[in-house]
């Protein structure tokens, strides 16, 4: 009886992400996804096909939209059609596991369990088999704590805060890219060795701001817009290196989500600072989250 159940368990995974597929699809003869904007170094050679896929990480990657499924109310805020989901809809693994949670950091990746409303959850390395093929990565804000960098630059309407030109916020900011790839490192390192055949693709950081800010929206001089979103550059410079350490590929989320920062009324694929009920503010929408997954599609090696 237990397999019959697990067997339609697994025909309706199936046919759900059939149908997401499709709809992709549809989307994708549209859309170009390009290509990866760090090639993969070092020894990792294996083509994908069709082999288990994990999704780990932060909030970028369990989504932090508000979805009524069980997923987002045990811990994690695991939205339902994050980019993950979206991925194994273009991908067809014959195995999916995802074990991104909101407010992740590096050590929760593979050393440490994570503190959530409902309990302590253990690495996410755990659930990690030896043979997946295709592993994607969101991590580091939490490490590097941008928000407390954003935060310095935040002013009223038609006024500066001028924090590019605060030598101490330079400081910081180098400092917190510091500690945040002293740490991702050892994480992908340690991902790297539990799936040794698994192409990893991390996704940067960044993408919600744009050539100017937009009060209420993004309530930041426009001057200074553009330096957070330089300080995001540095950020994905770093994250790139501890991709290409192990041979990974980097998406980089940031200037490939140009033009796409909140204060596009039209499409843009994050949230405003206003957003509290929908998406955690500055955070992917569903269009980004889509946006994303292609990014990461057209990065497979196949």
């Amino acid at each position: 009886m237990v397999r019959v159940v697990d067997r339609r368990r697994r025909v309706v995974r199936t046919t759900i992400l059939m149908v997401i597929g499709a709809v992709v699809a549809t989307l994708l003869s549209s859309t170009h996804s390009g290509d990866a904007d760090a090639a993969p170094a070092g020894g990792q050679t294996h083509r994908y096909t069709g082999g288990t896929y994990v999704a780990m990480g932060d909030s970028r990657a369990s989504g932090a939209f508000f979805t009524l499924t069980p997923d987002y109310f045990l811990g994690c805020k695991r939205s339902a059609l994050n980019y993950p989901l979206y991925v194994a809809a273009m991908t067809l693994p014959r195995g999916y596991v995802d074990t991104s949670c909101a407010g992740a950091k590096s050590a929760n990746l593979y050393r440490q369990g994570q503190r959530t409303d409902l309990g302590r959850k253990a690495p996410q390395l755990y659930l990690v088999p030896r043979t997946a093929q295709l592993i994607t990565v969101s991590i580091g804000g939490n490490d590097m704590r941008w928000g407390a960098i954003l935060v310095q630059c935040t002013t009223a309407p038609f006024t500066d805060r001028r924090c590019r030109h605060n030598k101490r916020l330079a400081r910081e900011v180098r400092a917190r890219i510091g500690v945040m790839e002293g740490r991702v490192t050892p994480a992908l390192a340690a991902i790297a060795r539990k799936a040794p055949r698994a192409q990893i693709i991390v996704v940067g950081l960044g993408g919600f701001m744009g050539d100017h800010g937009c009060w209420p929206l993004v309530p930041i001089s426009d001057p200074d817009t553009r330096y957070m979103r330089r300080v995001f550059d540095q950020a994905n410079d770093a994250l790139r290196r501890a991709t290409a350490a192990v041979g990974g590929t980097f998406i980089d989320a940031n200037r490939r989500s140009a033009g796409h920062d909140p204060c596009n009324l039209v499409s843009p694929w994050y949230e405003s600072a206003l957003s509290n009920t929908i998406a955690y503010p500055y955070h992917l929408n569903q269009a980004g989250a889509l946006a994303i997954a292609m990014m990461i599609n057209g990065a497979i090696r196949r």
